[in-house]
């Protein structure tokens, strides 16, 4: 997960947490909050930390836990949701299943400046999930566990199609009970036990295996629309080789990036995809082959999930056969891309070094 990554959390939080405070603590004077919290007066990033916008959440629960707001983190668990992740939400939210989405977020968290740790045990009947902080956040571990840990759980609910009627099966933390103890249960709708040896969220192996519905579901639509932002004007227009772009990042699981699938998805007979798009200049191939690539740069530009995962999410069986696409295509290897990606965003956010 790049800063990019890290900083799109943060600032959704900092939004979050200026609506509670406008809509359910009105006596909270929010403006002043914000600036003795190193943060602008209408809730934007102004602190130059490294997890800018996080740090500055943490401020301001810190600041809120003392007094006004003793179960803020919760709360703010609690409002989560995919689309606060960007570009790994949209990962998550075309994974095939749950499991894969999971473990390429751990690997996300893992890999990244961001302030929480996290790995998955599957065993036969149960899959933990386990947490832990950096060495950074220790001071906030407490805080950070409540947001965290909730705000995953409402991720997972949101990709399941049994949606909020999914409870974990337990939840362990490793801090002593609160005062607000009994929020845990209400919220997590689960038994919750502290004072434990660690951080876990336990749920049904069943669960975690399940398929992520494809298609149907506006957060889908929500992110996709941003990707194609980021994309570019070939995703835009009535044109039938945008419109194939569109059905190939909006459900990326149906289409399979295949002509059979894309032109199901599109209410078409193949051979008709086929003719409408020779008409126009273009081939299956060459718009499916554009889209994979585009979506590649981006998943290895802006993310930190591996190589494997992407090829995965691209619909390549062997992460071997998409490292031969994207070399044809780019002339260089996903990897080094990658680096260098990564060294030139070094140099553009540290230009004295």
């Amino acid at each position: 997960m790049q800063l990019f990554e890290v900083e799109h959390i943060g600032r959704r939080r900092l939004g979050l947490l200026r609506d509670i405070l406008l809509n359910r603590y009105p006596q909270v004077d929010a403006g002043q909050l914000a600036v003795d919290c190193g943060v602008k007066s209408d809730w934007s990033m102004a602190s130059r930390d490294e997890n800018g916008s996080m740090q500055a959440v943490l401020r301001v629960m810190h600041t809120l836990r003392r007094g006004a707001v003793p179960d803020i983190a919760l709360q703010l668990g609690d409002r989560a949701q995919i689309t606060d992740s960007g570009l790994l939400g949209y990962a998550v939210l075309t994974a095939p299943t749950v499991l894969q989405a999971a473990r390429m977020t751990s690997h996300a968290l893992s890999s990244s400046n961001y302030l929480l740790r996290n790995k998955i045990v599957v065993k036969e009947q149960y899959a933990s999930s386990v947490f832990s902080v950096t060495s950074r956040a220790r001071p906030h571990r407490e805080m950070l566990m409540e947001m965290s840990m909730l705000a995953v759980w409402r991720c997972i609910q949101s990709i399941v199609p049994s949606g909020r009627a999914s409870t974990p099966a337990e939840v362990h933390f490793s801090h002593p009970a609160p005062d607000y103890a009994a929020r845990y249960e209400e919220l997590f709708g689960c038994p919750v036990y502290f004072n434990r040896a660690h951080d876990v969220l336990i749920t049904p192996s069943t669960l975690i295996h399940q398929r992520i519905p494809s298609g149907n579901t506006a957060l889908i639509r929500s992110l996709s629309t941003e990707l194609r932002e980021l994309l570019g004007d070939g995703y835009r227009g009535s044109g039938i080789a945008a419109r194939v772009r569109r059905a190939l990042v909006e459900n990326p699981q149906s289409c399979a990036f295949s002509l059979t699938g894309t032109a199901a998805q599109l209410n078409m007979h193949p051979r008709s995809l086929r003719r409408y798009l020779a008409d126009q200049g273009h081939s299956f191939r060459e718009v499916c082959q554009e889209a994979r690539m585009a979506l590649a740069k981006q998943y290895l530009s802006n993310t930190q999930m591996p190589v494997k995962a992407i090829a995965l999410q691209l619909g390549y069986r062997h992460s071997n056969n998409f490292t031969r696409a994207f070399a044809e295509y780019f002339g260089e290897t996903p990897e080094a891309a990658r680096r260098r990606e990564f060294a030139d965003q070094d140099a553009s956010a540290n230009p004295a070094r």
